[in-house]
């Protein structure tokens, strides 16, 4: 029998509390959840970059010295507070960027690698060619950023990105999730392409970071994996990073661990690297990149994004040759929430105007208020049609003024349907009654099912999150406009919902939303995921609910909203790569509580039979006398009556004359109202 030696006992124990403690860390980058909403476009990447390594034997150490200048945008998202950060620190992340892709001499960025022939600078030419520093500063509350709304920063400000590194600079990403920073990959969706970061993680100015969580960022973007990526793997060229002489490590190194050695098949067998830029360890930790790493950054960017560092392109976008003045003339500029609003809704106009304006004079021709001074202003129209929009901004070099002609379109809302709305995907239409499905990517959606156990009926709505690969792709089942002021009750959004995970670490999402606004403004009422979301055993296979027990209930109150018009409802999914996700039983109108079996009674379902036949007994569990009235999905009522229970339940012959249909059960008693669906079949056979 073999005896652990107590010091080898200790370094045992240790290693495992660091390794568990590391377990607990949160991840500072969030490349790997990129890469999972891309897998497919960043392997194929990955593959270009390994065949032109291989056919051109791309040895960059003393073949090719040539530096690679890459010009840059940087864009503040802010809302006012620290986030808005000042030149001098993004100027500072510029400086750290040189220093760690240069090991230049005597900074941190000097350690045991190699100079990776890449630099970085701020643009002076816009994609017009006139004067900039290079930083464009708007302010929104987008500052606040989920990883799901990237798409949002690019319509909000963007330029070419073929022609310059747009990077982000926002208050929070994913809320408290730790995220400092993540980046796009060659070769992956172009609208995505740059990198988003952390404020507090931006530059060096600050004393909670030294830029270099944004030195691992632009590691992504070059071409390069984390060192831990899929762990030890077995070629140690061609799994892992796929570079070959950074040693495989199993897993992310936190804080500066010494004599870590997670991998044992490579030889010779060395220790993990912690201080290579794409490890997890802390910004003082890291001041390596090697020659593998050199090789494949350059052979991505010759393969990617050859244009940006192009002599062309550094000339115009100002990076080399006669630059501008050291201070530039100020350029007006502007975005707006949205381009088209319905009347008596409001609208938001965003500066986006560049070089340092200190003062803004906007003019809305129709609009209440018709001019203001702030950088942003928010403006209601009172009539109809088309209107234009300008902005005159100033600097100490002076002013500049655009007008936009045909910019907003001002439209009647449409009229919205009055409440109940009930909806159970059984008329073998999709999508039905009023509901419109998004589907940004026009890939995998929302689908009608007639193969799991529906709740009620025989159908209900898929999407298929399983064999989604678009990881983070939002798609919608949009309910048409609904007028909350025809409902005399407390208005409530309530559905069925069943779904299953594919692995334990990962969740798609369901959230609900509401608009005043036409669309414009999608506020989050519900959010579902991870086992909130979850009615089913984690499967590899497609979930498919088996049974009616295992719909969980989703009931949101929306008495906000009673005194709106045009109110809209979204329930979206949000792919994560999971499982089958399914939606029935939808309603807007009543909470349905209060009514049912007596107490102690056995469970019963609310009515029955259902679907029904014109001319049958309906039965309805109650306990006390209450009024019926069956209603059509507008609202109409077609039948009414007065029950009384015997016992337990309450018999009512559904009159004959009732077409075959969906409609919606109003069950009134003692102030207490509940709307059941049920499904009329036609007229019972005699």
């Amino acid at each position: 029998m073999k005896y652990f030696h107590s010091a080898a006992l200790a370094i045992w124990l240790l290693t495992t509390a660091a390794l568990a403690a590391q377990a607990q860390t949160p991840a500072p980058c969030a490349f790997d959840a990129a890469y999972r909403r891309h897998q497919a476009l960043y392997d194929a990447a990955s593959r270009v970059v390994r065949q032109q390594q291989m056919t051109a034997r791309r040895h960059v150490a003393g073949h090719d010295t040539a530096r690679l200048l890459v010009p840059v945008v940087v864009h503040v998202i802010h809302n006012g507070g620290p986030e808005n950060i000042s030149d001098s620190q993004v100027r500072s992340q510029i400086d750290v960027l040189n220093e760690d892709y240069g090991r230049l001499p005597g900074t941190p960025g000097a350690g045991p690698g190699v100079d990776t022939r890449l630099r970085f600078c701020l643009a002076r030419r816009t994609p017009d060619g006139r004067c900039t520093d290079g930083i464009v500063r708007v302010e929104s509350p987008l500052t606040y950023h989920l990883m799901t709304q990237r798409g949002q920063l690019k319509d909000l400000s963007y330029w070419d990105n073929t022609r310059y590194l747009n990077m982000y600079v926002v208050a929070s990403i994913d809320g408290s999730s730790g995220i400092q920073g993540y980046a796009a990959f060659p070769g992956g969706p172009a609208g995505e392409d740059g990198t988003v970061m952390r404020a507090d993680a931006f530059g060096r100015i600050s004393a909670s970071s030294s830029g270099r969580t944004t030195t691992h960022e632009l590691g992504h973007w070059a071409g390069l994996y984390h060192t831990f990526q899929n762990g030890c793997g077995a070629d140690t060229c061609a799994d892992g990073d796929e570079v070959c002489d950074t040693p495989p490590v199993s897993a992310p190194n936190y804080g500066c661990p010494a004599n870590r050695n997670t991998c044992s098949n490579d030889v010779p067998n060395r220790p993990d690297q912690i201080r290579n830029y794409l490890d997890y360890t802390n910004d003082a930790c890291k001041n390596q990149f090697t020659a593998g790493q050199r090789d494949r950054m350059l052979t991505a960017m010759a393969a990617f994004r050859a244009v940006i560092t192009s002599p062309a392109n550094l000339l115009a976008t100002g990076c080399v040759g006669a630059g501008p003045p050291a201070a530039c003339p100020v350029i007006a500029d502007f975005t707006s929430n949205t381009r088209t609003v319905c009347l008596g809704n409001p609208v938001t106009f965003i500066s986006r105007s560049l070089n340092a304006p200190t003062g803004y004079r906007w003019r809305f021709p129709g609009a209440t208020p018709d001019t203001a001074t702030t950088a942003n202003a928010t403006v209601t129209y009172a009539a109809t049609g088309t209107y234009p929009v300008t902005l005159v901004v100033v600097n100490a070099q002076g002013a500049d003024s655009v007008t936009q002609t045909s910019y907003l379109t001002v439209v009647m809302p449409p009229v919205g349907r009055a409440l109940p709305y009930t909806e159970d995907f059984e008329s073998g239409v999709f999508p039905p009654n009023g509901i419109v499905v998004s589907n940004p990517d026009s890939s995998i959606t929302w689908e009608r099912d007639t193969l799991a156990v529906a709740y009620q009926g025989r159908a209900s709505a898929r999407i298929n999150n399983l064999i989604n690969l678009n990881y983070g792709q939002a798609d919608a089942l949009e309910l048409p406009s609904l007028d909350f002021t025809t409902f005399a009750a407390a208005p409530w959004l309530r559905f069925r919902f069943a779904y299953a995970r594919s692995d334990p670490s990962y969740s798609d999402q369901l959230v609900a939303q509401v608009s005043t606004d036409c669309g414009v403004t999608n506020i989050p009422v519900l959010t579902r995921s991870g086992a909130a979301l979850v009615t089913g055993p984690t499967q590899t296979t497609p979930y498919v609910p088996d049974s009616t027990t295992v719909w969980k209930q989703a009931l949101v109150n929306l008495s906000a909203y009673r005194t709106s018009r045009n109110v809209r409802i979204r329930l979206v999914n949000v792919t994560d790569g999971g499982n089958n996700l399914y939606v029935d039983a939808l309603s807007v109108g009543d909470r349905l509580t209060g009514l049912g079996p007596a107490p102690g009674a056995a469970a019963a379902p609310v009515v029955f039979p259902n679907p029904v036949a014109g001319g049958d007994v309906l039965r309805i569990p109650l306990r006390g006398a209450a009024t019926v009235r069956l209603l059509t999905v507008l609202g109409q009522e077609v039948a009414q009556a007065v029950v009384t229970p015997a016992g337990e339940l309450a018999e009512w012959p559904v009159p004959r004359t009732v077409a075959a249909g969906t409609y919606a059960l109003r069950i009134e008693q003692a102030g207490a109202v509940r709307t059941v669906r049920v499904c009329v079949t036609g007229p019972a056979a005699r």
